[in-house]
């Protein structure tokens, strides 16, 4: 095994020891799983699941138990010492996520040895019950309980300092995050098949001629032609004794609807939905543990909270010809982490997305149907940071995009009518709006609590003046400016079919593109922008888009035009001044520890109004001179488990002999986190820190 994979998972989450591999765990015996699986016996994926499984309702490993680094393992009371063998050379003891995979694999495999590879070397189709894989950027480790063909269910300790089983990995999650995959199962291991996989364990038939049947691996079909009627409750749902077994869900062509609460708190992993599958019932996969969907074009309405509380929900692909989502249809899809509605929608009832707190973004594919929208529809997604709404739609409604944190700004469409009560309440980064001279009424507390700066308005001052502002709504807008006769830029995609909005040259998704300190879009210098990852301030995109040297003269002419028409950005309100104004100049010059267990990288880098306004919340008397992004790891890494300490030249421009200097980390969920300086230097700041992304140097005069 290479020593510089072992080096990373080591050093993040293993405490090393120079014992053998030996259990000595404050002199726990180990589970008498563990005493009676021979190392020279290899078990089958459903044994590892077997014996995983069994320590679920143990003492100790229960959902939710407390398990941190330091409980129930520590460098004091003592390490899990794993028996999977040695790494490199090394046996490895461990504390915190570690020790709860180690315990659970040695539960499955007892002596047998361990293979690791590295992010590269393995492929999805690798990956078994009972393998251990590190996640999240080599920060966590994970043991895998069950797979299917949408991704994976995991058992973890440690998990916001808890024992969690069965989180959701999806495919794409696991082959993008998992940096290393550890396995117990010899080389060229293939797990025998389950002769009785395909036996029916349960089959019967459904009113109007369905049939139904469930096989031992766990592939419930619905066949026949016609509608699945509706179910009542769970109760009623004939395979209701065997829900819990249900891995696949197989709708076969000819059945025109999925019934009302059909698999409402099944164990469903993946579905397969046909074309000839109408309308989606309400109720229908709710509280079911479902990875990921594709909802057909022949779909016409997903019923009320016919996905809801589907907590591993990863994705969400809603096909043109998608016409009506149901209230509360996706609500409490706390892993949903972007949805893209068709052209072809027409109605999202109340609530559709609330509460799906890792949602961050949000779009409606342009088209030309008249979109009906309900209240509250994306209240408390907290991490929403982009958002483009229907290119004709009835109003914002009540609550709708309340308590979304991350939110700096919305462009409000034209025909739009009006914008309900606490529309946009709470949303503590959003400092940008657009609203269209259509709108005649803004409801009480539309934009309480939020820190407005700028209006954009359609129409004149005097029909401004014209709309009905209820209850305190004149009052919270009072500090922000409004630009009257605002004119939209307009979108050359409206009424296609597509939504790529990701160009970077295009200048027409204006205000759209909202901001989050994790997102590094080149999109810049319009109203409720987002940050931008930009050395070259001077430039969008050095080196993109410049005409090829030529000795032509007639070329050199078609390239002097070409550079005319190439925007460059400048800032142009004073809130974008101000921010343009911190972005340094000169080179970045930085240290980093010799002790630290990550490389780290140091930007200049221009942040937007989300950022600005995190630091601003903390800032005191002292003034911000530059800000930068700050990366461990990688551009998505937001936090790590061990810090590490930085040293950075303070910049010509703002160095003073007689200042004080501190930073400011804002990271992913917009909380500002203020650092002191460690070292006695006037002309540098240390800092320890595992936050990373957006960064703002500080200073006071003494």
């Amino acid at each position: 095994m290479k020593k510089r994979f072992l080096s990373v998972i080591l050093t993040l989450c293993l405490c090393i020891s120079p014992q053998s591999a030996v259990y000595a765990a404050q002199g726990t015996p180990l589970p008498e799983e563990v005493r009676t699986i021979s190392g020279d016996v290899v078990p089958t994926p459903k044994e590892v699941y077997d014996a995983m499984i069994a320590l679920k309702e143990q003492d100790g490993y229960r959902d939710g138990t407390t398990w941190t680094n330091d409980t129930p393992y520590s460098s004091s009371s003592g390490y899990y010492h794993w028996q999977g063998g040695t790494l490199g050379g090394t046996n490895i003891s461990a504390v915190g996520c570690v020790a709860f995979a180690c315990i659970l694999s040695d539960a499955a495999f007892g002596n047998l040895p361990a293979r690791m590879y590295a992010k590269g070397n393995f492929s999805f189709e690798d990956i078994k019950v009972g393998d251990i894989l590190r996640v999240n950027n080599d920060a966590h480790t994970v043991i895998v309980l069950e797979v299917s063909e949408n991704g994976v269910i995991v058992a973890e300790g440690n998990l916001s300092g808890e024992v969690h089983w069965g989180r959701g990995l999806s495919k794409d999650e696991v082959m993008d995050n998992a940096s290393h995959y550890i396995t117990r199962y010899p080389e060229g291991y293939d797990a025998p098949d389950d002769p009785e996989a395909d036996k029916t364990i349960a089959d019967g038939t459904l009113d109007g001629g369905l049939a139904w049947n469930l096989t031992q691996a766990g592939t419930l079909t619905v066949s026949g032609s016609g509608s699945m009627p509706d179910f009542s409750s769970t109760n009623d749902q004939p395979w209701n004794d065997h829900g819990s077994a249900i891995r696949k869900v197989v709708i076969e062509d000819g059945v025109s609807s999925i019934g009302a609460c059909a698999f409402w708190s099944c164990g469903v992993l993946s579905t397969e939905i046909p074309d000839s599958v109408k309308t989606i019932g309400n109720s229908a996969f709710r509280d079911s543990s479902l990875l990921s969907v594709t909802i057909p074009s022949g779909v016409k309405t997903i019923g009320d909270s016919a996905f809801y509380k589907c907590a591993n929900l990863k994705s969400v692909n809603v096909s043109e010809g998608v016409e009506t989502i149901g209230q509360n249809a996706f609500q409490a899809c706390t892993s949903l982490t972007s949805i893209s509605l068709p052209a072809s929608i027409e109605e999202v009832g109340a609530a559709a997305f609330w509460q799906c707190t890792e949602m961050t973004s949000a779009d409606f594919v342009p088209g030309s149907r008249q979109v009906t929208m309900g209240d509250n529809m994306f209240m408390q997604c907290y991490k929403l940071m982009r958002v483009t709404l229907p290119a004709k739609m009835d109003r914002i409604g009540d609550g709708m995009f309340q308590n979304c944190l991350m939110l700096a700004g919305v462009e409000i469409p034209q025909g739009t009518k009006s914008i309900g009560s606490q529309a946009f309440a709470s949303c503590s980064g959003f400092t940008t709006v657009v609203i269209p001279d259509s709108v005649t009424s803004i409801g009480t507390a539309a934009f309480s609590t939020c820190p407005l700066k700028d209006i954009y308005f359609t129409g004149s001052e005097e029909q401004w003046r014209s709309i009905n502002k209820m209850g305190d709504t004149t009052s919270a807008v009072s500090a922000a400016t409004i630009h009257y006769n605002y004119t939209p830029a307009t979108n050359p995609d409206d009424g296609d079919d597509s939504n790529d909005n990701n160009n970077n040259n295009d200048s027409d998704d204006d205000h759209n593109s909202t901001e989050h300190p994790d997102d590094s879009s080149t999109n810049q210098g319009r109203p409720g922008d987002s940050s931008s990852d930009q050395s070259n301030t001077n430039d969008n995109n050095p080196g993109q888009n410049r005409p090829h040297n030529s000795s032509s003269d007639d070329n050199n002419e078609d390239s002097e035009e070409r550079i005319e028409k190439i925007e460059t950005w400048k800032p142009t309100t004073p809130e974008e001044i101000r921010r343009y104004s911190c972005v340094g100049k000169e080179p970045v010059r930085y240290t980093p520890s010799y002790s630290n267990v990550y490389s780290i990288d140091v930007e200049n880098a221009l942040q937007g109004p989300m950022c600005f306004h995190s630091f601003e919340a903390v800032l005191g008397d002292y003034t911000i001179g530059r800000t930068y992004n700050i990366y461990a790891l990688s551009k998505t890494t937001y936090s790590t488990e061990q810090e590490i300490q930085l040293t950075l030249e303070i910049p010509s421009g703002i160095y003073q002999k007689d200042r004080e200097y501190k930073m400011i980390c804002v990271t992913k969920g917009g909380h500002p986190f203020l650092y002191d300086d460690l070292d006695s230097s006037p002309e540098t700041i240390t800092i320890e820190t595992n936050r990373f992304h957006a960064y703002a140097l500080i200073y006071k005069d003494l």
